[in-house]
């Protein structure tokens, strides 16, 4: 998906916000002086560093692209001067013209002569002037006046939370972080100095019941929950780590502290739960292992009861797994055969006659039109190696990127029963804005059901697999101007049923 970048107005002052798929930048803009008409601020290479590392090593071409977007679609006469330390972009005064982020000093300038221009400009200035003096008087006391009553009726009220990191599949929902900026006071800067965030923990339930959001921490200052992460599930309580230890009780979603765990262990170190890095889901408990990694507990997930253990230390909370993962080119049918998806620069390479085929193989996430093909195999001397005798294909259908779907890069294609069948996922058409399609096929490569997902085939940044339902997380294909809304999409793998649920929350 090509990167977008949006910029909203507050009077005199605004942001701008950087986006590629769910992840984005946000930085602020406001009025300058002088020959600087807006001055852009996009955050320094520390702030980066700690909010968005994903983005560091494209920070000049980031903060060159922000800058044309920003005088292209607000400031066409205006020229970009970057600072990449600082993170400052200055749009100066070009040929004649003053523009504004606003667009109407803009249009009302360039009708005019220049001398009238800059005699406007003066005025303008002026009356701006006043007004911001003005607009600051009454700011502070409309300040005091919330101050003395104890009200927040004129507070600036939050916008939609936006997910945060990865989504989390357990064995009864799938769980995402959710971050909303606080309610706070109108900022004159734009700088963000009253704006703090509150993290949440949305629940989505497999078996199609309605979602429900856990507040979890409230009025974060900094950008120091980037780094949060949920841990996983013990079948009991959904860990996470969100600046500090915190789980969710799934069958009565009460939250869960460090202070309740030290109640059920009061002879234990309250420094054990103090530095949740440390502290990851292993065999299906809540491990975990002190700074030193010379001793561990495991938490029972029934009586929160911690029982010291050998430390097994895992990364497991930090793993990133490819939707590719999840794509297999083909299987061996109970007959002995080979289903293949394969294009035909494919079939002359890698599964042409006299080729071996494994009885795993991950299929190429690639741009290319594959149609069903079935291959005769030599019988092999073991059940996981085979020799291509012959290979033709069956259908003259084609399937852009299509692949089978699996449970992870070490396993075959999931098969269903009712009839003996597999999932195959594809795109509607080659290029931007494909849409992601399930399809469920018969071994004779005969469709039973297919099911549109609403999803971008190529921002869905992951695939949740599951027996009973497959789950993918994306967005929808890219509309100019808009933001592509994210979502969780579950398929039914019996029946193909869809149900979708936001990320804004």
């Amino acid at each position: 998906m090509a990167p977008t970048v949006t910029i909203t107005e507050d009077g005199r002052s605004g942001h701008v916000t950087y986006a590629e798929g769910l992840r984005s930048i946000r930085g602020y803009w406001e009025f300058g002086g002088n020959d600087v008409v807006t001055i852009v601020n996009m955050g320094t290479r520390a702030d980066w560093e700690r909010s968005c590392a994903w983005a560091v090593d494209r920070r000049a071409e980031i903060l060159r692209l922000v800058a044309d977007e920003v005088v292209r679609q607000r400031a066409p006469t205006c020229v970009a001067e970057i600072d990449e330390a600082r993170g400052d972009i200055l749009l100066r005064r070009g040929a004649g013209a003053a523009p504004s982020l606003g667009g109407t000093a803009h249009r009302a300038m360039t009708a005019a002569s220049p001398q009238a221009r800059a005699e406007a400009f003066v005025k303008r200035y002026a009356t701006l002037k006043a007004m911001f003096g003005v607009g600051l008087l009454v700011a502070a006391l409309i300040a005091a006046g919330l101050l003395w009553m104890g009200k927040r009726t004129l507070m600036v009220q939050p916008a939609s939370g936006v997910p945060l990191n990865e989504c989390v599949r357990t064995d009864t929902h799938i769980a995402s972080l959710i971050q909303t900026t606080d309610p706070h006071l109108p900022e004159i800067s734009g700088r963000g100095g009253n704006t703090t965030t509150s993290l949440s923990i949305l629940l989505i339930p497999l078996d199609g019941t309605e979602p429900f959001v856990v507040p979890v921490v409230q009025q974060v200052k900094g950008n120091g929950y980037s780094l949060a992460r949920i841990l996983g599930s013990d079948g009991r309580t959904l860990w996470s780590d969100c600046m500090g230890l915190y789980g969710v009780r799934l069958r009565d979603r009460k939250l869960v502290t460090t202070e309740d765990l030290q109640k059920a262990n009061p002879g234990v170190d309250p420094g054990w739960w103090e530095d949740a890095r440390g502290m990851d889901i292993v065999d299906g408990k809540l491990h975990i292992i002190n700074a030193d990694r010379s001793a561990a507990m495991d938490v029972d997930p029934d009586t929160w009861k911690a029982t010291a253990v050998a430390p097994k230390p895992s990364h497991e909370r930090f793993a990133r797994h490819q939707p590719s993962d999840h794509l297999a080119s083909g299987l061996v049918t109970p007959a002995g055969t080979w289903l293949g998806l394969h294009a035909p620069e494919e079939l002359e390479r890698d599964f042409r006659a006299g080729k071996w085929v494994r009885r795993v193989e991950g299929a190429e996430d690639a741009k290319r039109e594959r149609r069903l093909c079935r291959a005769e195999l030599e019988p092999g001397s073991d059940t996981a190696h085979f020799r291509i005798r012959s290979i033709a294909p069956i259908s003259d259908s084609g399937y852009v990127n299509a692949a089978f779907l699996r449970q992870n890069a070490k396993a075959e294609p999931l098969r269903l029963s009712g009839p003996e069948s597999v999932l195959m996922v594809h795109t509607d058409k080659p290029g931007l804005g494909g849409r992601l399609i399930i399809s469920r096929l018969d071994l004779e490569g005969k469709a039973i059901w297919s099911a549109e997902t609403g999803l971008d085939r190529y921002t869905v940044s992951q695939i949740l697999p599951g027996a009973e339902a497959f789950a993918f997380v994306g967005t929808r294909p890219p509309v100019e101007g808009k933001v592509s809304e994210p979502l969780v999409v579950l398929v039914d793998n019996a029946a193909g049923k869809l149900t979708v649920h936001s990320l804004w929350r």
